[in-house]
């Protein structure tokens, strides 16, 4: 009668693994046919370095799994190197990691079905078969399963590190042309001769906010990380085009604040708009508002280079009205209002909506707190008063 001791398994397991060793170009062969057939998002007709790693997998695989099935069935602490080769080059291939995975799945049914077919060729008990059956598929699903994992984790790894190569590369690049070299804009991914809008977006969604704006805007994309939430952006078009609406901005500044610079051609272009963007950001910054237009705050711009000197020159202009209380409020409102409406009472009522009379009364208020009339310093005033929004911004 036969038994089933752990030595009568132990030696089938053994004979098994030993007949598979023997088949197994035929058993490569078999896997790489269905591979092709059944999983064609792997692509390896047109890349001959990725079929002919995946035979090295197949074959590294097939090895390591049937020395421990005829030993002592443990999955080998590490996975055969061919196996993080083709990890690695599906990666740079850009095949995504689930036609990878879906290969050994296929490679897995093959030895499976072929292992059941030897066992059942055998002289064996059913108890016998059954055991042995139980035992080695328990086994190779075992090792497919650390293979499966650890072949995960280096696809993962790969991409990482491809990424921070791929994102270091593009930032080179970039800084390149701005600093004045020629670029060659295929190895960029964008191109340079072209209408560019250069941002600084800022936020957790500040890439994800880009990519939507460019795709409502209809333009092409240029994005650098700078942290994780600040990104350089350009957006680019072949053809001249207005100024991008605000609405298409404001749509996303929920997310998002973006710093703008003016529409601009050519490398020269990519350059001067980028340069505005920053000068935005830096303005931007002192604002509650979430879209900032460099042409919008051109002079604080170029007023904030010296943080200090700017605030000197605002309390000299503007005196006891920085002060935050509501009148001072209210009068540097009417003063903003009538050196923009050119020093025409009438108008600047229209925008307050408040009366010429109470116009004129607030201006005479104001010439009489700061000593001298409005019209003899309205340059400065007017650079006093935008200066003054920025640096001390109300609460949101």
């Amino acid at each position: 009668m036969r038994t089933t001791s752990a030595a009568g398994i132990d030696g089938t397991l053994r004979l098994v693994a030993g007949r598979l060793h023997d088949e197994i170009d035929g058993l490569v062969a078999t896997m790489l046919v269905r591979m092709r057939d059944e999983a064609p998002d792997f692509d390896t007709a047109s890349r001959p370095e990725l079929a002919d790693g995946l035979r090295g997998s197949c074959y590294g695989n097939v090895r390591a799994a049937l020395e421990a099935l005829g030993g002592d069935r443990q999955p080998p602490r590490h996975s055969p190197a061919e196996a993080m080769d083709v990890a690695r080059a599906t990666v740079r291939a850009g095949i995504a990691l689930e036609p990878l995975l879906h290969t050994y799945r296929i490679g897995h049914a093959v030895a499976l079905e072929r292992f059941f077919a030897l066992i059942e060729e055998l002289d064996l008990s059913a108890a016998q078969r059954h055991s042995a059956t139980l035992i080695g598929s328990k086994y190779l699903f075992a090792y497919v399963d650390r293979v499966v994992g650890e072949v995960s984790a280096e696809y993962a790894t790969e991409c990482q590190r491809v990424s921070r190569s791929s994102i270091e590369r593009r930032v080179q690049l970039v800084r390149d042309v701005l600093g004045g070299a020629d670029v060659d804009s295929a190895e960029l991914g964008y191109r340079l001769e072209q209408e560019h809008v250069a941002v600084v977006a800022t936020g957790p969604a500040a890439d994800a906010s880009l990519r939507d704006l460019a795709r409502r805007l209809e333009r092409r994309l240029l994005t650098v990380a700078m942290t994780d939430e600040t990104v350089w952006a350009w957006l680019g078009s072949s053809r001249r085009r207005d100024a991008c609406p605000d609405d298409r901005w404001a749509a996303l500044a929920d997310r998002t604040r973006f710093a703008v610079g003016e529409p601009a051609w050519g490398i020269s272009g990519f350059r001067e708009s980028h340069e505005q963007a920053l000068a935005a950001h830096r303005v931007a910054r002192h604002l509650p508002q979430l879209v900032t237009r460099y042409d919008d705050v051109a002079l604080e711009a170029a007023l904030l280079h010296d943080v200090g000197a700017a605030r000197r020159f605002v309390d000299r202009e503007l005196g006891p009205l920085t002060a935050p209380d509501a009148r001072s409020c209210r009068l540097r409102d009417t003063l903003g209002s009538y050196l923009r409406s050119g020093l025409n009472a009438a108008s600047t009522a229209a925008v307050l909506h408040v009366s010429d009379r109470t116009v004129a009364y607030r201006i005479h208020g104001i010439e009489e707190t700061l000593g001298r009339t409005v019209l003899s310093r309205s340059s400065e005033l007017a650079a006093a008063v935008r200066l003054h929004r920025v640096l001390h911004p109300p609460d949101p």
